[in-house]
């Protein structure tokens, strides 16, 4: 499938709060366990610890690459927080806290003034995919999101000392926690409630038969928007072509928005596309594709993908999700019968 930019959403996070022993020895072990997530990001390592409480930061620099270094923090420093993504419509929420000052260009640092101004109530404000840990110092109260439908991954982990842990991956949980689980899209974990709740909730998600007419050009509006916004990056880009319909279509809308966009003020309006190739025969490479595809279609069918809502495919252009949708379609015009047209 198609990035823009590439790996945008690699960068690793490690959050461990609570635990039981404060020595200095636990704080090599949380930076040891961060260096797990490396390969996330190599630009950056930062950690931030406060009494009981950690958070480590792997950064691969996307946006504001000279100072947004993380963790990131309010005027005061008394808000913490470690972040995985972009947030596409920051400098819309930074013109509603104009009463705060910035202390960098990323586009994450807004989550913790948003959280000054708002308190846990402000994650449907943000239009991107993310997943992050924030600290409040001032009583030591935590949360965890992650974006919608889960682009950036997100797990959850808990100590044998009573500590809760998150991470971008696993291997940073799977030996010092007695459990773990992937942390559900569109969810918050609030300390002070005490468990997880979902943030996202769209007027369709309930829906079991779709309510909104099939509208081509709405489709090809959001893809259209879907590609342009992240046209954010203040380092170079490029378009990873598949060969397939989908990158194809990516490329053609950033080749006639790029000039018009603010990145090309900075690395011009010249389009870069990349592929892969691999060194295996074709029919090494069709035998896998194949038992693939049957494998899809036996869960497809299982679980009756196609009943879901016009709003839902729309979503998952949103989240960029372009190579499962272009799959479904396909799939679903030569084997179901889809409760929706395309």
């Amino acid at each position: 499938g198609a990035q823009v930019p590439p790996a945008a959403t690699m960068c690793g996070i490690l959050a461990v709060l609570g635990v039981g022993d404060v020595s200095l020895a636990k704080r090599s072990r949380i930076i040891e366990l961060s260096r797990r997530l490396r390969h996330r990001g190599p630009d950056w390592s930062g950690i931030h610890s406060f009494e009981d409480c950690y958070l480590a930061h792997q950064r691969l620099a996307i946006v504001d690459p000279t100072s947004g270094d993380q963790p990131l923090y309010n005027e005061d420093k008394t808000v913490v927080v470690t972040v995985n993504g972009e947030i596409y419509n920051h400098e819309e929420l930074k013109a509603k806290l104009k009463s705060h000052q910035f202390q960098t260009g990323s586009d994450c640092e807004v989550i913790a003034h948003l959280y000054e101004e708002y308190g846990e109530e402000f994650v449907d404000m943000l239009d991107g995919m993310f997943s992050f840990v924030l600290l409040d110092t001032r009583d030591k109260s935590f949360i965890a999101a992650r974006d919608a439908i889960g682009i950036c991954p997100l797990y959850m982990g808990w100590g044998l000392d009573g500590s809760v842990w998150f991470s971008s991956e696993m291997k940073a949980l799977s030996d010092d926690c007695e459990r773990f689980i992937s942390f559900p899209p569109g969810h918050l974990y609030s300390s002070k409630a005490g468990g997880l709740r979902r943030w996202y909730n769209p007027p369709w998600f309930s829906e079991s038969i779709p309510s909104t007419p099939y509208d081509p050009v709405l489709i090809r509006e959001s893809f259209e928007k879907a590609v342009i916004k992240r046209l954010m990056t203040d380092v170079p880009f490029g378009v990873l072509l598949s060969g397939g319909l989908d990158s194809s279509l990516v490329a053609s809308v950033v080749s006639r928005h790029l000039a018009e966009a603010k990145v090309a003020r900075q690395w011009g309006n010249q389009l870069h596309t990349f592929c892969i190739g691999l060194k295996v025969h074709f029919s090494i490479l069709f035998t896998g594709l194949s038992s693939l595809l049957r494998i899809t279609l036996g869960h497809l069918s299982k679980f009756k993908l196609f009943s879901c809502s016009y709003e839902y495919l729309l979503h998952r252009f949103e989240g960029t999700f372009l190579n499962i949708v272009y799959w479904s379609i396909l799939i679903a015009e030569n084997h179901f019968r889809p409760s929706f047209k395309i």
